[in-house]
């Protein structure tokens, strides 16, 4: 592989690479002589009853004007979206920490944000700065929250463990977000999906010219290093890719997101965010950032036709963990999610 990109991180050197743990870096072919079962019933990964800490979407950034208030699902669970009056985003836990109102019905103040029942005040450190809680040192949950790229994005969890990825100089001039889309599938399971290599032939269309490379980041990443040819169809033909060699890596970060560096044909990078839903599923965002625009016309119909498949699949899978040897990339995935801090 000549692309060993791994966001937010110093460039890997070429196949010798080694892992976080100092092993060598694994090949798929290594990862399947060393494949341990995994349970069928996981505590965490694609548990709908446990979100994971991580980086989630929230909504766009200008959708929250100064003053204004944001309920966001995260999960099961509900966090409050404010923007004080100098225009800085906070995050705290949607219940009121004296009696459980909700605090998106609440005002922002210069104080903070000042719950609509009996007027106690939180500050942006969750300390109770106005109401009876004061004298009682009453504190709340407050989470970090970052502005990037249009949008809002939390950390759910205690203090973040890793920031955003970001591209690479080149590919970061120009951004170009997706509208958000909804899956009837548990998130892990659709950034897994990227590492799930038995499905790339008879869904896809393309084999492998060289044995993918696995590079295990622990304690948050999993990356997939491949080099493949686009077997023809009338769009390849269409968009020059027929018979073509792509190159890409693909890296989860976490519990949450994914991203793509892709070298060739078209360079660009992708950023993947999936968001549980209480109801079940996810939704999900796309970010394209392209070293120019005109990198889209190859870029965008290149991703749709090589997910498009995938999402109809996705929709609706219900998940039972049965890993065979033949996963062993996607069940190395999951056993990182099993070992990760639970919000």
């Amino acid at each position: 592989m000549q692309s060993r990109a791994d966001p937010g991180r110093d460039p890997a050197p070429a196949a010798d690479a080694r892992s976080a743990g100092g092993s060598a870096t694994l090949t798929y072919g290594v990862t399947r002589e060393r494949f341990e079962p995994l349970p069928r019933t996981l505590r965490r990964f694609a548990n709908p009853d446990v979100v994971c800490q991580g980086w989630y979407h929230a909504g766009r950034a200008r959708s929250i004007e100064k003053g204004g208030v944001r309920r966001v699902f995260i999960g099961r669970r509900a966090v409050v979206i404010y923007r004080d009056l100098q225009g800085t985003l906070h995050a705290l836990d949607r219940s009121c920490g004296h009696l459980g109102a909700d605090l998106s019905m609440g005002t922002v103040v210069e104080k903070g944000l000042r719950c609509a029942f009996h007027r106690w005040c939180w500050g942006a450190d969750g300390a109770c700065v106005a109401g009876a809680g004061t004298a009682q040192g009453a504190r709340m949950p407050v989470y970090e929250v970052r502005e990037r790229w249009g949008l809002v994005w939390v950390w759910a969890g205690d203090s973040p463990t890793h920031d955003l990825p970001k591209p690479a100089s080149a590919n970061g001039r120009h951004v170009l977000r997706l509208p958000v889309q909804r899956l009837r599938c548990h998130p892990h399971v659709v950034l897994g999906n990227g590492l799930d290599l038995t499905h790339v032939v008879p869904v896809h269309g393309f084999h492998f010219e060289d044995e993918p490379i696995v590079e295990p980041r622990p304690p948050d990443r999993l990356s997939l290093h491949v080099r493949a040819r686009f077997h023809a169809t009338a769009m390849r033909r269409l968009l020059g890719l027929a018979g073509r060699t792509a190159r890409w890596s693909f890296t989860t970060i976490g519990p949450s997101l994914a991203w793509v560096t892709v070298t060739f044909p078209t360079p660009f990078e992708l950023l993947w965010a999936v968001r549980p839903l209480p109801e079940g599923g996810c939704a999900t965002r796309t970010l394209f950032f392209l070293p120019q625009y005109r990198s889209l016309v190859r870029a965008l119909p290149m991703m749709i036709a090589t997910t498009w498949a995938d999402r109809r699949v996705l929709n609706g899978l219900d998940l039972q963990a049965g890993f065979v040897a033949s996963d062993s990339v996607f069940a190395l995935y999951a056993r990182l999610v099993e070992e990760m801090p639970a919000w």
